[in-house]
């Protein structure tokens, strides 16, 4: 039976995951507004540039042993990870918003877990518990049709359709970082492995800023640029990486990762707040069927219920 002081825990840390969701669903319109402003190594780099010194402070001040992550028997899974799901990902989801509208985007996104499933499937050969969950997939997957292909026909507009496949691309090379991240959590702590893939994402970034000549861009004397770059850097990636962390070691990886199917909404509600976007009836049912795909996907099934609150 739950006590009172276990219940109040439990609600505590779905406030921080909500507060994450936040945080990432108004990573879509941010995203959109830098786009406008500046070229995408650019963004990238300052964004992980912000958020890797924070995760440096926060190791040194935490971690027993904080210097070995840069040893040298951890480079090769750190570089695989800041190359796909920091660097890789990062420049799939700057270029998609380059062609679509953050309201599609962050519906899309809404697939991110069954992108994360099936490639965990196909590298971990994972199972799912109980076969009729498979069909999960199938109807998340209708949900991303009616948003990047039932819409386009409707109101066929090119360069959504490109900007949204690019998207669902960058879904999958988040798959792939979240299975390799799974490999180097067996002997990196969540915070250690997210500080690695952001540093050497940082330095990809990095390199592809200077090509793009950095430092006589307009962007860097405008107030938006900075505003958007930072919230990126510190809300998005920092503090809704440190709050979901968090509470999956509290409440366990099954009710954290349900909370995902929140970023779409909150994506959605601020790119209508914000940039005054359209939201249109086939956006609804997309993101309805991907929160019901999703949600069979996850449903906790027998042993693994009990399993999952012990993560």
């Amino acid at each position: 039976m739950m006590t009172a002081g276990a219940s109040e825990s439990r609600l505590r840390y779905y406030g921080l995951l909500i507060i994450a969701m936040a945080f990432w669903g108004g990573s879509w319109p941010s995203a959109k507004i830098l786009v406008g402003i500046a070229p995408p190594m650019t963004i990238g780099f300052f964004r992980f540039l912000t958020s890797s010194v924070l995760f440096l402070i926060l190791l040194f001040a935490t971690a027993p042993e904080p210097r070995r992550i840069f040893r040298r028997s951890n480079l090769r899974i750190l570089f695989l990870l800041g190359l796909t799901g920091i660097f890789g990902y990062g420049i799939l989801f700057l270029t998609g918003m380059r062609f679509t509208t953050a309201t599609q985007g962050a519906i899309i996104a809404g697939f991110n877990p069954a992108t994360v499933s099936i490639v965990a499937h196909i590298y971990h050969k994972e199972r799912l518990p109980k076969r009729w969950q498979y069909t999960g997939f199938l109807v998340a997957f209708i949900g991303v049709v009616f948003v990047v292909g039932v819409q386009a026909l409707l109101e066929f507009n090119i360069e959504y359709l490109i900007g949204n496949i690019i998207i669902l691309v960058a879904m999958f090379t988040w798959g792939l970082y979240s299975s390799i991240g799974k490999e180097a959590m067996k002997t990196l702590s969540p915070l250690e492995t997210t500080t690695g893939g952001s540093i050497i994402g940082m330095l990809f970034f990095g390199m592809g800023a200077l090509t793009e000549e950095v430092w006589v861009l307009p962007a860097m004397f405008d107030p938006v640029f900075w505003i958007n770059a930072l919230y990126l850097g510190s809300c998005v990636t920092f503090i809704g990486f440190l709050f979901y962390f968090m509470s999956i070691e509290k409440i366990g990886a099954t009710k954290a990762g349900g909370f995902i199917n929140l970023v779409p909404v909150f994506g959605a509600v601020f790119s209508y707040l914000l940039l005054n976007e359209s939201i249109f009836w086939t956006y609804g049912i997309g993101l309805l069927l991907v929160a019901i795909g999703i949600t069979s996907i996850n449903y906790p099934i027998g042993k693994e219920t009990g399993n999952a609150e012990q993560t």
